[in-house]
């Protein structure tokens, strides 16, 4: 007896929180949402004047740096992220489970291969840079940032 109430206390517990998760997990939703995200890749470097940092555009998934000794590597986004919803840049994607779930994914995503590229000694941050349209409503701009990075060398 303790044990079925202590499960459907656990169970109600997962049900009442399910707002507080980005997926929304537990929760019950009589019409899902059908959102669309369309995401383009940057990098922060150094800005030319010294003070800052400046977003370059990637295009696509991969982006050429040097490492501190000055020797130029390949870097693709793939290599870390093999998840297709998540590496798919400059066109429209279907948000699978929600926008916030996708917007929390793609931070994890960031923050992982921002930690990651250890040859890279030009890029400071990582960015994302999304519009989110929710059920078809007008889109929203939503940009994402890896934690700061330092200089690093091989």
């Amino acid at each position: 007896m303790a044990f079925a109430a202590l499960y459907l206390a656990g169970q109600l517990a997962l049900i009442l929180t399910a707002g507080d998760r980005s997926d929304n997990a537990f929760g019950f939703r009589m019409f899902h949402e059908s959102s669309t995200l369309n995401v383009r890749l940057v990098r922060y470097i150094e800005a030319p004047s010294g003070h800052g940092t400046v977003p370059v555009p990637v295009e696509g998934t991969t982006w050429m740096a040097r490492d501190a000794a000055g020797v130029l590597h390949r870097f693709d986004w793939r290599d870390r992220v093999h998840e297709p919803a998540l590496a798919y840049f400059g066109a429209t994607i279907h948000a699978s489970y929600g926008a916030n779930a996708q917007l929390a994914r793609f931070q994890a995503a960031l923050d992982d291969v921002a930690a990651h590229i250890p040859y890279d000694a030009e890029t400071r941050q990582l960015g994302l840079e999304i519009d989110v349209r929710k059920n078809g409503r007008e889109p929203k701009h939503v940009s994402l940032t890896s934690r700061s990075r330092t200089a690093e060398g091989p």
